[in-house]
């Protein structure tokens, strides 16, 4: 790969506007060479990955995994992916609830019928289009609009996606693992996609990293939902190892692009009306 990433170019009326100098100042960065590495290998061994049914052991306050950067094909035909990346101290607590709130509303003069120029920010090849379900909190749902075969197809031409939080009381995690990990300065969530064709399953956890700022490890498990404290298979969402390969590129991608411009963003921005340009 190369050390920059193409970018689609933003129209006249996009470029006009106060946002755009965000995407001439940062310019998007492909993944590391180590990850590169890793990805360049291939899938990892299914021995090494979480089962879906067993996704709560994730949640863990300290130690590592064998694999926490890969992805593979399940033998019930369903996909996983394991991913981890640091967040560096630059990014303060307050930051990253107020982006993913931000991104659900268009500035005033966002023309008609280009996306959301705020959540194109984040990773611009792959996403158009950002919001509640509801038009303003997550509680039923947030829809997106976008790819994830970094730029191929071009966002626009994506498809939607419906992701739903889960409370994981639920679905097994106990008062007293969540206190622990609460103690152990750690954050976590849950949600189920609804794809085109079927569903994913998601589990972040976030805690103090040993070498500064945070650690968050992102498991996906493709052809998996949640509903009524279950955990059930949808054999008929598509993935593919391609496929597989691609999100892992897609997320970590956008996960190391945020951080280089969010500082200056929220200094900018947190403070203005949810609509400004």
């Amino acid at each position: 790969m190369a050390l920059y990433a193409v970018i689609p170019e933003l129209s006249e009326e996009e470029k006009k506007l106060p946002l755009a100098k965000y995407f001439e100042e940062y310019p998007l960065l492909d993944p590391t060479p180590l990850e590169c590495q890793l990805l360049d290998s291939g899938p990892m061994a299914v021995s090494d990955a979480v089962p879906a049914a067993n996704w709560l052991d994730i949640l863990q306050p300290s130690g590592y995994r064998k694999v926490e950067f890969g992805y593979c094909m399940m033998p019930d035909g369903s996909g996983y992916y394991a991913e981890y990346f640091v967040t560096p101290p630059s990014v303060t607590p307050e930051m990253m609830p107020w982006f993913l709130n931000w991104i659900n509303y268009k500035s005033k003069n966002t023309p008609e019928g280009q996306g959301n120029l705020r959540y194109k920010l984040w990773y611009p090849p792959d996403h158009w289009e950002h919001t509640y379900v509801n038009g303003k909190d997550d509680k039923d749902g947030v829809w997106s609009f976008g790819t994830l075969d970094n730029g191929k197809s071009g966002a626009k031409n994506g498809s939607e996606e419906i992701s739903y939080p889960l409370d994981l009381r639920e679905y097994g995690l106990s008062e007293e693992r969540i206190r622990a990990l609460k103690e152990a300065g750690c954050t976590f969530s849950a949600a189920c996609e609804k794809v085109e064709g079927g569903h994913h399953l998601v589990l972040r956890l976030q805690r103090p990293c040993p070498y500064g700022g945070t650690e968050t490890f992102n498991h996906e498990w493709i052809g998996y939902c949640a509903q009524d404290g279950k955990i059930i298979q949808d054999k008929g969402t598509p993935v593919n190892e391609e496929y597989l390969r691609n999100v892992l590129i897609h997320n970590i991608t956008e996960h190391h692009h945020l951080p280089r411009f969010l500082p200056k963003l929220y200094a900018e921005y947190h403070d203005k009306p949810i609509d400004a340009d």
